[in-house]
């Protein structure tokens, strides 16, 4: 176990089929669902909320993961970052260079259009709790009711995700990739 839990995870056929779906290519437990499984009501709504997280049906790949990696990024949630690149980066499309940005300034990257929205709202919340009604207008130009409503899932629940990886104090897992640090900017302060 890495961070600050160090009592092994409760050695329990349950808790090992819980957590098979959430490992690594090489088979090792991903940190944060390793760390949750003390709990089983915190497993249990973690499984959920990356289900409905990973399955929504109106966002495609790309968006999802531009928002995760953000909310990570601006919440300086390396373990779940890696995590992500790792996984999910190239099956979403995402090239190097977009990757790295996510963990840049808005500005510092020629975001197409739609994909400055998403990054613009992952700040927004991050910053403020809530969406301006200027970002609103923009979104709905650009997204559905449906994308939009997924889009608030995605980014609030990696909120979430990225406050209970730091306050666990996981580290990333081997072999995965590191976030950039820009030198301009801390990486729980990206302006």
């Amino acid at each position: 176990m890495t961070g600050r839990l160090t009592d092994p995870v409760p050695d329990d056929p349950e808790v090992r089929r819980l957590l098979d779906p959430y490992r690594l290519p090489d088979g090792r437990p991903l940190p944060l669902f390793e760390a949750l499984a003390h709990s089983r009501a915190a497993l249990d709504d973690l499984r959920r909320a990356t289900a409905a997280c990973l399955g929504a049906p109106a966002l495609d790949a790309r968006t999802r993961e531009i928002a995760v990696l953000r909310v990570c990024a601006r919440a300086g949630a390396e373990p779940e970052w890696a995590v992500h690149v790792r996984m999910f980066a190239a099956e979403a499309g995402l090239g190097e260079a977009e990757i790295e940005a996510t963990a840049m300034p808005w500005d510092a990257f020629p975001w197409p259009a739609r994909d400055a929205l998403v990054i613009r709202l992952a700040d927004e919340i991050h910053d403020a709790s809530t969406v301006s009604d200027e970002l609103w207008a923009a979104l709905s130009q650009e997204y559905t009711a449906q994308e939009i409503v997924e889009l608030l899932l995605v980014v609030t629940q990696y909120h979430k995700v990225a406050c209970l990886t730091n306050a666990l104090g996981l580290r990333p897992p081997a072999g995965t990739p590191r976030m950039p640090r820009p030198e301009h900017a801390a990486a729980r302060d990206i302006d």
